[in-house]
């Protein structure tokens, strides 16, 4: 009896870690995607100027960059100014 609790929790040790190991791989995958249409978003904005990647985004993209960049901004506005 003992020897089969051994061997189920053994069994349970490798399968949990086959499942980090396939999770680790679908994180690192998605990391060099991201990395990848990251590069290929700045190669756009270089060749194409960001007037015209930006028109080819969403609304909510847009929206989400604006705000991006006001707020650094305005951190940047309060750091030089002391305002």
């Amino acid at each position: 009896m003992e020897k089969l609790k051994h061997s189920s929790h053994l069994t349970m040790e490798i399968n949990m870690s086959a499942d980090k190991q396939q999770h680790d791989m679908q994180r690192q995958m998605e990391e060099a995607h991201h990395h990848h249409t990251a590069y290929e978003f700045s190669e756009m904005i270089l060749s194409l100027g960001p007037n015209a990647v930006l028109a080819l985004l969403n609304e909510d993209a847009k929206r989400e960059l604006r705000q991006s960049i006001i707020i650094e901004y305005n951190h940047r506005l309060v750091e030089t100014t002391g305002l």
